[in-house]
């Protein structure tokens, strides 16, 4: 069926089904938008008469999209992302600052260094957002425009719609419990002859740059437990349960983690993670380059100084960046 021009499809109906598709039933979406059940009930049988399909299974509990009424949302998400870019690409190039930015940073680096990151936005936005977790719900956030830009280790390469601007490069360290050094060694080659590995989990960031410090420096780790945080993982390193790989940046927030604990360099070359910024192309004029150096001079003005108390030789891996180096 074809949508006649004179039924345009109203923005207030495509909000009600993004409603609808949060919510388990067509009251709990009335109650979220402050209108009865019926409201909503009658306006998404208008919306399914203008497209001739059904959109919400409403038989199933918690209520379900169809096949269309997913698309449907797809393109609705879009349309309001784009219409608060528009809003964004206007108030700026008027000199204004937005009504909103919503940044999405990984839990790794927002520990250390998302409430200063905020307050230094704060004159950029009338309301700032912090969305931080693991790097997958982010990138999806991203893609879904439910966020604006994303600090991340992932350049996201597969999606050329996206630039990444480097921001910092924060060194991997080796830890391993004191005691374990006078009795194994503290080089990767002795360690791994002699104790397990701790690492993240693999389907994690973190994981996977992990792998690609072994595969680099040609080892295969004896992995005995993989976790999901940096915490837990200090844990166990801290208790004599093996050793580990981790980011500078995250010891900075698990100090009391580190008595009993030598950080110590990785053999056969530097190993980092690079973190950036993601944005959409052609989005938000000069503001990413903003967030970057703000970035930037909190990395190196407040968190770098931190990292010798740890190692003194961590001071001179961990900058800022301009580039970043070929995969």
């Amino acid at each position: 069926m074809m949508l006649k021009p004179e039924k345009s499809v109203e923005f207030s109906a495509l909000r009600i089904l993004l409603t609808v598709a949060e919510s388990e039933t067509l009251t709990q979406a009335g109650e979220k938008l402050h209108i009865t059940q019926s409201a909503v009930s009658q306006a998404m049988k208008q919306l399914e008469s203008q497209l001739g399909t059904e959109l919400v299974v409403r038989r199933s509990r918690p209520l379900k999209l169809t096949p269309g009424g997913r698309v449907l949302r797809r393109y609705a998400r879009k349309l309001f992302a784009d219409m608060q870019r528009m809003h964004a690409d206007v108030q700026m190039a008027s000199g204004h600052s937005l009504s909103k930015l919503r940044l999405g940073m990984i839990d790794s680096f927002a520990d250390a260094a998302g409430q200063q990151i905020l307050e230094m936005l704060m004159p950029v936005a009338d309301q700032l957002t912090l969305r931080t977790g693991l790097v997958a719900p982010l990138k999806e956030a991203l893609l879904e425009r439910d966020i604006d830009m994303l600090l991340t280790s992932d350049p996201m390469q597969d999606h050329p719609e996206l630039i990444m601007q480097p921001i910092l490069r924060d060194p991997f360290v080796l830890l391993v419990a004191e005691h374990h050094t006078q009795l194994s060694g503290s080089t990767v080659s002795e360690l791994v002859q002699s104790l397990p590995f701790i690492a993240y989990n693999r389907q994690l960031r973190l994981g996977s740059l992990t792998q690609l410090i072994a595969r680099r420096i040609g080892v295969e780790l004896p992995i005995r437990f993989e976790l999901d945080n940096t915490t837990t993982l200090l844990r166990f390193v801290q208790q004599g349960h093996g050793w580990a790989f981790a980011p500078a940046t995250c010891l900075l927030q698990n100090q009391a983690l580190l008595q009993g604990v030598r950080v110590l360099p990785i053999e056969q070359g530097n190993h980092a993670r690079y973190i950036g910024l993601l944005f959409r192309r052609g989005e938000f004029g000069d503001l990413p380059q903003q967030v970057v150096q703000i970035c930037q001079d909190i990395y190196t003005q407040q968190l770098v100084p931190q990292l010798p108390a740890f190692a003194p030789w961590l001071q001179e891996q961990a900058y800022a960046i301009d580039e970043l180096p070929p995969l």
